[in-house]
């Protein structure tokens, strides 16, 4: 009589624990429901936080907070919340390009590229092959920059993309990327000292984009 007792004690025990945590869960989600409507990141991340202790092993809850943390621009804890994600899910695309793009806004450009070469090779995006070699180009990784870049100038993908480049301290422009590709290979020539060069991709990026002011300035210049 005794054991069935105690056997009952503890399965009422286990019962209210497991009632009172699922009720917590959701008090929490509700918080954090509110705070997104409400446009109240901090309480939202907050109300995350509580709910990734309840579930710990909830991977999903981990991405929001990784995009919470994204949305308003805080590098460190997006890097270090994707590469946990990455430890769980290691073909997770979304937050290999999360841990590439906070790395490189925390000014780790050599981690950056580095990150983004596997992007890459998992992606075969333009776009990120384009970061890949402005990344190269400040790394002064040049001649690896030079080949990228002639593999996104013949490739027909960017025959009709354009990039946002900024045209003074204050405006910015649209432009043909592969107007901005051969401005970048303008700047590399220059960093080899090859004038001739420069001229000629300048030149060509002014062929493809008339307006295009950047260039326009670095060929005055030559």
């Amino acid at each position: 009589m005794k054991t069935k007792f105690f056997l009952f004690i503890i399965s009422f025990t286990f019962s209210f624990s497991m009632y009172s945590q699922n009720n917590n869960f959701e008090v929490q989600k509700s918080i954090y429901e509110k705070a997104k409507s409400y446009n109240d990141p901090n309480v939202a991340i907050s109300a995350l936080y509580n709910m990734v202790a309840l579930q710990p092993d909830n991977v999903l809850l981990k991405d929001s907070l990784m995009r919470e943390y994204l949305a308003i621009s805080q590098w460190a804890p997006s890097y270090m919340i994707s590469r946990e994600i990455l430890g769980i899910q290691p073909n997770n695309n979304f937050a290999l390009e999360v841990s590439c793009v906070s790395l490189q806004n925390l000014g780790l450009k050599q981690e950056a590229l580095n990150e983004y070469e596997s992007l890459y090779l998992k992606t075969d995006r333009i776009d990120v092959l384009y970061t890949i070699s402005f990344l190269q180009f400040e790394l002064r990784n040049f001649n690896e920059s030079l080949t990228n870049l002639d593999i996104l100038i013949s490739n027909n993908q960017t025959e009709e993309m354009t990039v946002s480049v900024s045209k003074d301290e204050n405006t910015r422009q649209e432009i043909a990327i592969r107007a901005q590709l051969n401005y970048l290979k303008g700047l590399i020539y220059i960093e080899q000292e090859n004038n001739l060069l420069a001229k000629q991709a300048f030149n060509t990026a002014i062929e493809i984009a008339p307006e295009f002011q950047n260039a326009i300035s670095k060929l005055k210049t030559l």
